[in-house]
């Protein structure tokens, strides 16, 4: 009877001829894409109409000098409730000596 499908006699290909195989296609492919990208870029590019130009921005007003505290007293309540927060006792337990900003 004869055979309708032989084996061809192909020797199986080396290690480096795998790695080499894989390499040459992954460098192909990175160069096809960056060949897509630059031509993809070119087209959009020609359909953009160019920016234009922004003026130039205006120096910022100096912001007005801060007010002074007229109730002290509610800001170092305020700050030793935070602190007294913070460090999980009590407000009564702190003292504040002085506040200065900086």
């Amino acid at each position: 009877m004869p055979r309708l499908l032989e084996v061809a006699n192909v020797a199986e290909p080396s290690f480096l001829q795998v790695v080499a195989m894989g390499l040459v296609t992954v460098f192909v492919v990175l160069i096809c894409l960056i060949i897509i990208i630059k031509i993809m870029g070119a087209l959009m590019g020609k359909n953009q109409a160019p920016a234009p130009a922004a003026p130039a921005p205006r120096p910022a007003a100096p912001a007005p000098a801060a007010p002074a505290q007229p109730n002290k007293q509610q800001l170092v309540a305020a700050i030793s409730a935070a602190i007294a927060e913070d460090m999980g006792g009590s407000a009564d337990h702190i003292k504040i000596l002085s506040i200065r900003r900086l």
